[in-house]
Order: C-alpha cells, then sequence, then structure tokens
C-alpha cells in the first residue's frame, strides 16, 4: 500500500483482501462511499473513524464495517504505527447465502435501515473469529494458491454469517422482501455471470432501462469508471487466473472470458497489466 487509490479502487475480482500500514498508506482526506462493502480488522494502533456522522476510536483486537454507499471517513489518532486488515467485498459477487435468505445485499440494506451496530467491540470479534479469518484472507491473497479465490471466499461468507447473526442478536429481523433497489446497483454479479457471453454496454443500459448517456454518467458515479472500463478489469482478472492456473491456450482462454478473439485480449491484458499474457504466465509460474 503506497497511497490511499488502491484503498478507493474498483474490485476486480468479488473481494479484495490486503494488510494497511500507516507508514505505507496515506488515507484519503475527504469522505469515501463505495459500491462494495469493507471491513477494517484492527492490529495495532488507533484509528478514529466518523460513520455517518458518528465517530469511534478503534483499538487493537475491534472491527469496523462499512455496507456499500454509507459515507465514512478514517484517520489517525495519534502518531503511533496503525496496522490493520482491509477486506472489501462485492456483495453481488460473493456467493450466495442459503435459498431462503433474501440475499446479502438486501440483509446489509436492512441492517443499515435499522441502524445496527457497524462498530464490533473486540471481545465479539474474537467471538466471530474475525482476526483469524481476516489474516487468513490477506495471506492468501498475498500468495495465491491454488483455488485461493474461493478459500476466501468462504472465509468472508463465514464473516458475514457472523456479522448477520451478531445484529439478529440486537434485534434485525430478516425478512424475504424485495430491496426495491434501482437494478444498476446489482449490475456487477450480472457482468460476472455473463462474461463469457460478450457483453454490450448498450444491452447494459437497456436491461436498467435507461438511455445509453444517462447510463453512462450514473454507472461512473456508482462504481468509480467507466462500464467499458469495468467490464475490461473483471475480464483481465479473470484471464489472470487461467494464466495462473491452467494450461488452457490463448485461444481458448479468450473464448472463456468473452473476448471476441485472442488479439483483442492481448492488446487489452497488455494494455491494463503493462505485460503480454504470455509473459505474465512465465513470470507467475
Amino acid at each position: 500500500m503506497k497511497n490511499s487509490k488502491e484503498l478507493c479502487q474498483s474490485l476486480c475480482l468479488p473481494f479484495s483482501c490486503i494488510e494497511v500500514e500507516s507508514g505505507r498508506t496515506v488515507f484519503p482526506k475527504e469522505p469515501q462511499s463505495h459500491c462494495y462493502a469493507e471491513m477494517y480488522v484492527m492490529r495495532e494502533g488507533r484509528l478514529r473513524v466518523v460513520l455517518e456522522g458518528l465517530e469511534h476510536v478503534l483499538i487493537p483486537g475491534e472491527a469496523a464495517f462499512f455496507c456499500p454507499g454509507v459515507q465514512h471517513r478514517v484517520a489517525l489518532d495519534n502518531e503511533d504505527p496503525v496496522k490493520m486488515d482491509v477486506l472489501r467485498m462485492d456483495p453481488d459477487r460473493m456467493p450466495e447465502f442459503p435459498p431462503y435468505s433474501p440475499g446479502l445485499k438486501v440483509i446489509l440494506q436492512e441492517a443499515r435501515r435499522t441502524d445496527m451496530p457497524m462498530i464490533i467491540p473486540a471481545r465479539d470479534a474474537a467471538k466471530m473469529n474475525l482476526p483469524e479469518l481476516s489474516a487468513r484472507c490477506v495471506l492468501e491473497q498475498e500468495n495465491l494458491p491454488y483455488g485461493y479465490d474461493m478459500d476466501i471466499s468462504c472465509r468472508l461468507s463465514m464473516m458475514l454469517l457472523a456479522l448477520t447473526r451478531f445484529w439478529q442478536e440486537r434485534g434485525m429481523k430478516i425478512q424475504n422482501r424485495e430491496s426495491g433497489m434501482d437494478p444498476i446497483y446489482t449490475l456487477s454479479g450480472y457482468i460476472q455471470s455473463h462474461l463469457k457471453s460478450g457483453l454490450r454496454v448498450e444491452d447494459l443500459a437497456s436491461r436498467c432501462g435507461l438511455s445509453y448517456p444517462w447510463f453512462a454518467k450514473k454507472f461512473r458515479e456508482i462504481y468509480g469508471i467507466s462500464c467499458k472500463d469495468y467490464i475490461e478489469q473483471i475480464r483481465v482478472a479473470r484471464v489472470e487466473q487461467y494464466l495462473m492456473f491452467t494450461d488452457m491456450d490463448l485461444s481458448m482462454i479468450s473464448e472463456e472470458t468473452g473476448y471476441a478473439d485472442c488479439s483483442h485480449m492481448i492488446k487489452n491484458f497488455k494494455r491494463i497489466k503493462n505485460i503480454t499474457p504470455g509473459q505474465y504466465r512465465l513470470q507467475k509460474k
């Protein structure tokens, strides 16, 4: 972590798990809100968190959860070094909750609507195994062993389930009802599941019932990036996984990730990663 940009950029994978240290990170000065959820699990030091106007100082062992769209700001509380795990997750692209559940995004909406606590005391965080689970997620993403994405998804799901039960114990009722959410807020899951089919921005705009210009403007406001670039970033992240963990040739990988042809995939991969797919595969293996 060299600067604040990594704390604010869009998610290529359904998650991002990183260790943040104050000496290597410049925290954004302005309040932030994201289309994804975030969890901070404190390791060392003290961090001042302003969450929808309320201020709390996080200490080691405590955790803070930020629902999608919630405005928050963080800053150092003193000159002591801070170390924490930062877990980001896209509710629309995480593994599904049980069939009787209304879905993760609806649960997070309900928690926000009913003012459920988003600061988890150290004692409760320990009961939920948040420090151990978050540390393992960070380790998996640093080392990228085979199946790391499945391992991280499972651990994040365990953390989200524990958090849901934490809220239930404090009075939140989970009801199977429509969230009433604008379809543009759930596009990330649709894009991920239809990546192979050759997505067009025009079709996504139509799916949301919006004109192309208005859709493009609104998408950038929500996701912080153009829809076309967002799709390309998710595609390239998927290409990376195929390059690291399979021996599939480039033509087959381009087909599996929705590119019109292999040359188009190579061109876009090099533009985003500054390295060709072949060089990337050699480097990682």
